[in-house]
């Protein structure tokens, strides 16, 4: 088996939370700062640690997700956790309200990327109507599709959307690297593959909560 590289090559933008996220920060620091301005310690203090805490939550829920690739890893970022797919053992990217991916029948979301309600309506019809699912970029699209630079899309970057640009760059990326690993699609060797699927939790970011969550109660009951 090749080598796999593991530096990042792609970080794809996000298009779901960022405003309302960084909106939702900037409110939780002006709210801060006036009830330092104006209220008692015995306020203040409990304020600003409550003011931390939804703070904490919407950078977690909002700005933490995001998705980004190596040449042979997919990572999700979501609210409680990182996941690391081998790309090789994708067989379905879909953009509908969040980014879908597939991987040794498991299916993993991530909020980060998403496409608009209408056009999310007209995506769900690329989903077959038994069990299986269909990939919303398919590879039939893309045989022509080679290498590993942008320069491989089919339609002009003012024509494609993100959200199809995100489905077709995946599902290249997820074809180069079975190519290089010497794994048909749809084969046993791309499903065994999805058993190294790696969920790491982000015990930092909900230690800072718990922690916060608890110096809030402690200074309502001392203050």
């Amino acid at each position: 088996m090749a080598d796999q590289p593991t530096a990042e090559i792609e970080r794809f933008r996000a298009t779901n939370g960022r405003i309302v996220g960084g909106t939702g920060l900037a409110l939780c620091v002006v709210v801060a700062a006036l009830l330092v301005a104006t209220e008692t310690f015995a306020v203040a203090v409990p304020g600003v640690i409550g003011c931390a805490f939804v703070a904490g939550l919407v950078w977690m829920a909002l700005l933490r997700p995001s998705v980004s690739a190596t040449l042979s890893e997919l990572q999700l970022r979501t609210l409680f956790e990182t996941i690391t797919i081998p790309l090789a053992s994708i067989d379905t990217v879909l953009v509908r309200r969040y980014l879908l991916v597939r991987s040794g029948g498991v299916r993993y979301i991530c909020p980060a990327i998403s496409r608009p309600l209408r056009k999310s309506i007209r995506a769900e019809m690329r989903w077959s109507g038994g069990n299986a699912m269909q990939p919303g970029a398919s590879l039939e699209r893309l045989d022509k599709a080679t290498g590993d630079s942008l320069q491989t899309q089919v339609k002009s970057e003012q024509e494609l959307a993100y959200a199809d640009f995100v489905e077709e760059r995946l599902t290249v990326l997820a074809a180069n690297d079975r190519a290089r690993r010497g794994i048909e699609e749809r084969s046993e060797e791309e499903y065994e593959l999805g058993s190294q699927v790696v969920r790491r939790t982000a015990w930092t970011e909900i230690g800072v909560l718990a922690g916060l969550a608890v110096a809030f109660v402690v200074a309502l009951v001392v203050l």
